[in-house]
């Protein structure tokens, strides 16, 4: 099996993407972004009342995804790379 090469513009926009976050990194943007997410909802439930929970979950799932899946992807590749 043949390892992508690490130069290609797919690689390139997720480095840029990840913008060279650590994991501690990414898990901390997660937190704040999923904090700021809670505390929007409270403010549309004290203000507005109306219950914003049934968007919070989809857009969780997209949060992790932006944070997580670049880093996981260039984790694997840059393993692979150097294990050849």
């Amino acid at each position: 099996m043949t390892v992508p090469q690490q130069s290609s513009p797919f690689f390139q926009q997720l480095r840029q993407i990840n913008g060279d976050r650590g994991f501690l990194a990414n898990l901390g943007g997660f937190f704040c972004v999923s904090c700021m997410m809670g505390l929007g909802n409270l403010f549309s439930q004290s203000l507005f009342h109306e219950n914003m929970a049934w968007l919070l979950g989809p857009l969780m799932v997209m949060i992790a995804l932006y944070f997580f899946l670049p880093y996981f992807i260039l984790l694997l590749t840059n393993k692979r790379s150097s294990d050849g």
